[in-house]
C-alpha cells in the first residue's frame, strides 16, 4: 500500500514540477526583446527552453493521453497564474491557505 501510496505522491509532484517548467517557459518569452534579454542571459534562456520543452515533451504527452481534462485544468492555471500581477500573486497565498482550513474544519 505504501509503494502505490508513494507512486501517486511522486506523480503528483511531477505534474507539479511539470506546471512550474511551463509556467517559466512561458514566463521566459515575455522576456523577449526586454533590456534584461541581452547576449549571455539570451543564450542561456535559449538553451534551458530547448532543453525544457525536450524534458516536457514526453511527460506532457503523457498526461495528456492519461487525463486530458487535467492536462487542460493545469495548462489553465498556469495561464491564470502568469496573468496576476504582483499583488494578485501575494494575495494567493492567503486564498489557497483560507481554502485548506475551511476543508480542515
Amino acid at each position: 500500500m505504501g509503494k502505490v501510496l508513494d507512486k501517486k505522491q511522486k506523480f503528483k509532484d511531477a505534474i507539479k514540477l511539470v506546471a512550474l517548467l511551463q509556467a517559466s517557459l512561458e514566463q521566459m518569452d515575455e522576456l523577449k526583446g526586454t533590456r534584461f534579454y541581452k547576449h549571455k542571459v539570451k543564450n542561456l534562456m535559449n538553451g534551458l527552453e530547448k532543453e525544457l520543452e525536450k524534458l516536457l515533451k514526453q511527460p506532457l504527452g503523457i498526461l495528456d493521453q492519461e487525463d486530458p481534462q487535467l492536462l487542460t485544468k493545469i495548462q489553465y492555471n498556469v495561464e491564470l497564474v502568469l496573468g496576476m500581477d504582483l499583488e494578485e500573486l501575494a494575495m494567493l497565498r492567503s486564498e489557497v491557505d483560507q481554502l485548506r482550513d475551511s476543508k480542515d474544519e
